[in-house]
């Protein structure tokens, strides 16, 4: 494990391990109703959010929310957010996350429960986040086989409290 994926695995330790999912959150500019899809926010139970942002290769995270603290700047592009709410009841027991073999980059993560009946698969797209609920592992392993075949992607996961370990290519359980 290079520096960039331990910082990673931390990260996920600190903001997702053994947290519970109660909304995902989008954002939608004010004027035009339009979604943006390079933002996501996941609320816990307690009501504190895990807020991320792609522009680019890798995400940002933060825990504020956007008319708390504007850690991703979105008030220069947009006027006013609008927040749009999904209920996901998740208490996450389990994480995958997924990095390419050839740069820095993160690809993506998948977060379930042991028996995996709720989950959230989550993509890095550049500049756009997209979000599968309830997949399965095989289904996000066929997506991820699907458009990283040719270069390739490193997985690692992390059941409740163990360590981190590397799969081979796929995500399983």
């Amino acid at each position: 494990m290079n520096n960039y994926i331990i910082s990673f695995t931390k990260k996920f330790d600190y903001f997702f391990e053994q947290k519970e999912i109660s909304n995902i959150i989008y954002l939608h500019d004010e004027d035009d109703n339009e979604r943006l899809d390079h933002v996501l926010f996941l609320e816990k139970d307690d009501g504190n959010v895990i807020g991320l942002y792609i522009r680019g290769m890798n995400p940002l995270i933060s825990v504020n929310r956007i008319y708390d603290l504007d850690d991703f700047n979105l008030f220069a592009s947009y006027e006013g957010l609008v927040e749009s709410k999904e209920n996901i009841k998740l208490r996450i027991e389990y994480i995958c996350l997924f990095f390419s073999s050839e740069y820095n980059e993160l690809l993506g993560f998948y977060l379930s429960n042991n028996d995996a009946s709720s989950s959230l698969f989550v993509l890095f797209l550049q500049d756009e986040i997209d979000v599968k609920k309830n997949y399965s592992k095989s289904d996000a392993s066929k997506v991820l086989k699907n458009k990283y075949s040719t270069e390739g992607y490193i997985t690692y996961e992390k059941k409740s409290e163990s360590d981190w370990r590397e799969m081979k290519m796929e995500c399983q359980q």
